[in-house]
C-alpha cells in the first residue's frame, strides 16, 4: 500500500513478542520542551479542573513548532550551536571592556543584536519548569502573534534564519488562529470561569482536518520558497 506516515516516538511502544504489551506510561508521552499544551493537560489531569480534548494530528504540528523554535533559539545544527556559544562568551568579553552597550565584533561591523544566556531566555522556561508550569507559559507564548514574536521568535540566535521565523510564525497563526472555521477555535487559552467551559483544543479537533490541511499547505509553501532560494544560491 501507499506510505501513510512515519513512527517518529516510541514512548507508547511495546515490544510486538513481549508477554505484558501494556504502555508502561500511558500518562504521558514526548519530551516537555516539544510536547503540546494538550499533551501537557493530558499528563496532568487528574490536578486540573477541565478536561483536556482528544489527542490528535494538531499535537504533533504544535510540537513542530516547539522544535523549530529550540531550533532557531540554540542553533540548526552543531556548528551553529558551538557558533552561538562563542558568541556569548565574545559578548561578555566585549561587555566588561565597554563597561556598557555592545560593540560588534571586528573592525567596522556594525552592533549585533544581544545574545542573550539561557537563564535569560524565555523558552528555558519550556524545560525547567513542572508540567504545569510549562503548560501555562507555553498559553502565554503562543496566545498571540505579538507574545510569539517578542517572548520567542525575537531570539532566534542568526539573522539568516529569517525564513524560519516567518515559518514558525505562519504555522502558528494557522493552528492557533485560525477562525475561518470558527472563532471557538482561536486561543490558548481554557476559560473555566462558566460553563460550558471554552476550551479552543476542544473546538479544533472537530475542525483537525481542514486545519492540519491548512498546515501542510504552510510547510509546502515554505518549502517551495526554500527550494527557490537555494537555487538562487547556485
Amino acid at each position: 500500500g501507499s506510505v501513510r506516515g512515519m513512527l517518529i516516538d516510541f514512548d507508547c511502544a511495546v515490544r510486538t513478542d513481549a508477554s505484558d504489551k501494556t504502555v508502561t506510561r500511558p500518562e504521558m508521552t514526548g519530551t516537555l520542551p516539544f510536547m503540546s499544551m494538550n499533551n501537557l493537560d493530558i499528563a496532568v489531569s487528574d490536578i486540573i479542573d477541565y478536561i483536556p480534548a482528544a489527542r490528535s494530528g494538531l499535537d504533533d504540528w504544535e510540537s513542530l513548532i516547539y522544535v523549530l523554535c529550540w531550533l532557531g533559539t540554540f542553533g540548526i545544527n552543531i556548528e551553529d550551536e558551538a557558533q552561538r556559544i562563542a558568541d556569548l562568551k565574545t559578548q561578555k568579553q566585549e561587555q566588561s571592556k565597554a563597561g556598557t552597550g555592545l560593540r560588534g565584533r571586528g573592525t567596522g561591523q556594525a552592533r549585533q543584536k544581544r545574545i542573550k544566556p539561557y537563564d535569560e531566555l524565555a523558552i528555558r522556561t519550556w524545560r525547567d519548569g513542572s508540567t504545569l508550569d510549562v503548560a501555562r507559559d507555553k498559553r502565554f507564548h503562543m496566545l498571540s502573534s505579538s507574545t510569539f514574536d517578542a517572548y520567542i521568535v525575537q531570539h532566534f540566535y542568526k539573522e539568516d534564519y529569517k525564513s524560519l521565523q516567518d515559518f514558525v510564525r505562519d504555522l502558528r497563526e494557522s493552528l492557533f488562529d485560525n477562525a475561518k472555521y470558527s472563532q471557538e477555535c482561536v486561543g490558548t487559552v481554557v476559560i473555566t470561569r462558566k460553563e460550558p467551559h471554552i476550551n479552543p483544543f476542544h473546538a479544533r479537533i472537530a475542525y483537525a482536518s481542514n486545519i492540519m490541511s491548512d498546515l501542510l499547505a504552510v510547510a509546502r509553501d515554505h518549502r517551495a520558497k526554500a527550494i527557490e532560494r537555494m537555487s538562487g544560491d547556485k
